[in-house]
């Protein structure tokens, strides 16, 4: 009887242990479940249909409340359609990309399908959630990261893993070891698991903040992935934006975008800004009474900026509070030149140089001595040869047509792109062909351009690049390209 009796109590003492065990387990909610909590509503799986009519899939990430995606430029097409968690699909039009970064900026529109028997979306109508981007110096090797994105275009998922390499750019220690640069384009790479599908989304810290946005993978290894680090990223912001081009008015500002605060960093002589009384060293807090974010915000809030607008910032100045009213002044394009007798073809001359120098375009020892007449813009001029040299090309673009255009130069090692005497475009350091490039709003007529360009034990690549507005970059050929002995 006993017995009988002692196996029923047993049990109950069991369950009764286990019960009070149960209460005492710590909570599943870890650090990586309420990052995911916080960023999920921000990541959206990207479907775009490509101009030949190809239909892909991508990832991406809002990253400012008005709407805006950032995905990766190899994932957008010529329409978009945005999935995000809670919502009904959205369509989005693309507004600005930066090939060289692979990266793009997508803007959310309309409900993709009116369909009756749609089913309720319940954040609808409402605010879309946001991430906000990492600073550079933020980046930790080894910290732990969330890959979110949507591989195989079959929704938002999330992998873990770290930051493997801070500064990968492809070369090898050997190469590297003999070389002095900062001129090469680096990458994060990271471990976490990652696949088709996956470009375009955004890389995680555990703060919750955007690291970077996922571009390749090696496939012949496992766990090498790699993506577009948040300096790249914010220093492509304004050009992907490139809003007091796009709607043609000056402030004058100029900020670090580097920074979690919006510090001035250059102002404009006789522009709004510099009448308003803003200074270098200024620190932005407000425009028209919101308090701003960050450098991000500033440019995705100028983008509603026309010329003629009346703006009030509010700035700290040291520990003084300040508030300045801007004019905004219309942008007008760069006028061209009157040349009397243009003749085809540019000028170059070429000289060698002591390859110990680390960088050749620094110093002031420019080639001299005759030029050459060249027909195009090349690394390899017929009547020079040299084993470590650097070239001078000088000349005229001309421009039929008055408007925006992005001017690019592709070389591998160094080149700079100059535009009536000042400096556009800064491609410069030892690295393998890479493509820099920036906005110019130029007049009818001809520019006087300057190239300077030095080769060091490489492909001898460089290309100058052209492009109206948006279209698709391509070299710049003869019928554009001359030059005048009077201007050289």
């Amino acid at each position: 009887m006993k017995r009988f009796f002692c196996f029923p109590l047993l049990v109950g003492c069991l369950l009764t242990t286990q019960t009070t065990a149960d209460e005492s387990l710590p909570s599943r909610e870890t650090a990586t479940v309420r990052v995911i909590r916080q960023v999920q509503p921000a990541a959206a799986a990207v479907y775009a249909r490509k101009q030949d009519g190809r239909s892909g899939w991508g990832s991406g990430t809002v990253i400012d409340p008005r709407g805006y995606v950032l995905t990766a430029e190899h994932v957008t097409g010529e329409q978009h359609l945005i999935v995000l968690a809670g919502r009904s699909p959205l369509r989005a039009k693309r507004i600005g990309t930066v090939k060289e970064n692979d990266l793009a900026i997508l803007q959310l529109g309309g409900p993709a399908f009116n369909r009756p028997a749609s089913p309720k979306y319940p954040l609808d109508g409402t605010t879309p959630g946001f991430v906000r981007l990492a600073t550079p110096d933020s980046v930790l090797l080894g910290e732990t990261i969330l890959n979110v994105g949507a591989p195989g275009g079959r929704g938002v998922v999330v992998t873990r893993g770290i930051v493997s390499a801070v500064n990968f750019i492809g070369s090898n220690p050997l190469s590297l070891a003999t070389q002095s640069s900062l001129g090469f384009e680096e990458s994060l790479q990271f471990d976490a698991a990652s696949n088709p599908g996956n470009s375009g989304g955004a890389l995680i810290n555990m703060h919750g903040r955007q690291i970077g946005v996922v571009k390749s993978s090696v496939r012949s290894e496992e766990g090498i992935h790699f993506a577009v680090p948040p300096d790249t990223i914010r220093a492509a912001i304004p050009k992907l934006l490139y809003a007091e081009y796009r709607h043609r008015y000056r402030t004058g500002i100029t900020v670090n975008p580097q920074r979690d605060e919006i510090w001035i960093t250059s102002v404009e002589a006789s522009s709004p800004a510099d009448e308003a009384g803003l200074r270098v060293g200024d620190q932005i807090v407000t425009l028209d009474g919101r308090l701003l974010r960050d450098p991000i915000d500033w440019e995705f809030s100028k983008l509603d900026l026309r010329a003629g607008n009346r703006i009030r910032v509010g700035l700290r100045r040291q520990d003084e509070e300040l508030s300045a009213e801007l004019l905004l002044a219309e942008r007008k394009p760069e006028a061209g030149i009157e040349v009397e007798e243009p003749t085809p073809g540019l000028l170059v001359r070429g000289a060698n140089y002591d390859p110990r120098n680390p960088d050749p375009l620094a110093d002031d020892d420019r080639p001299a001595g005759p030029p050459d007449v060249i027909e195009s813009v090349t690394a390899t001029p017929q009547d020079f040869s040299g084993e470590h040299y650097e070239l001078l090309i000088t000349g005229l673009l001309k421009i039929e047509d008055a408007g925006l255009y992005r001017l690019g130069i592709e070389s591998d090692d160094g080149s700079k792109l100059f535009l009536h005497d000042r400096l556009l475009v800064d491609n410069g350091g030892n690295h393998s062909a890479q493509r820099r490039t920036e906005w110019a709003y130029l007049g009818a007529g001809f520019h006087p351009i300057r190239i300077e360009f030095y080769e060091d034990e490489g492909q001898q690549t460089l290309e100058l690049t052209i492009a109206a507005g948006d279209a698709e970059m391509k070299a710049v050929g003869p019928d554009q390209l001359f030059h005048t002995r009077k201007s050289d």
